[in-house]
């Protein structure tokens, strides 16, 4: 199924593959399962797409690309770059103890827990200047 889809359509259907199949003898007639069964058995993966593009590395190509790195600045403590993030952490604490391990037995951990809210996390980094902040961490009340 690696022709080009109909005129008029933008891209292939289920049903549109299922008839293709009959049409080509691939199968007798369609049932639930032929398509995927089908798919399959030709190592087709029609849901996965691969999109990149490289451009052909010629002086005109080049030229742009050290345009793009002539634009950056360079670093002046007047006009910083701060790049701001924000990250939410969920504090847990495990709710059962561990059991130690012993000749012959390995430890043993329980992964039940108690949620204790969410908090938001927010730093900054300044990447020409090298440094990052974050505020203070108030401790969970």
């Amino acid at each position: 199924m690696t022709a080009m889809v109909s005129e008029g359509r933008a891209r292939w259907t289920g049903r549109l593959v299922a008839q293709e199949a009959v049409k080509r003898k691939l199968v007798p007639r369609v049932g639930r399962d032929t398509i995927p069964v089908l798919f399959e058995s030709h190592d087709l993966k029609p849901w996965r797409e691969k999109m990149w593009c490289v451009a052909e590395l010629d002086g005109e190509y080049i030229e742009k690309m050290e345009g793009v790195s002539r634009v950056e600045k360079p670093y002046d403590p007047a006009e910083p770059v701060v790049c701001p993030g924000r990250q939410i952490i969920e504090p847990a604490r495990g709710s059962a103890r561990p059991v130690p391990a012993k000749p012959g037995a390995i430890a043993k951990l329980d992964n039940e827990y108690k949620r204790r809210g969410t908090a938001n996390v927010f730093g900054a980094v300044e990447p020409k200047a090298g440094r990052h902040t974050s505020p203070r961490q108030r401790p969970p009340s």
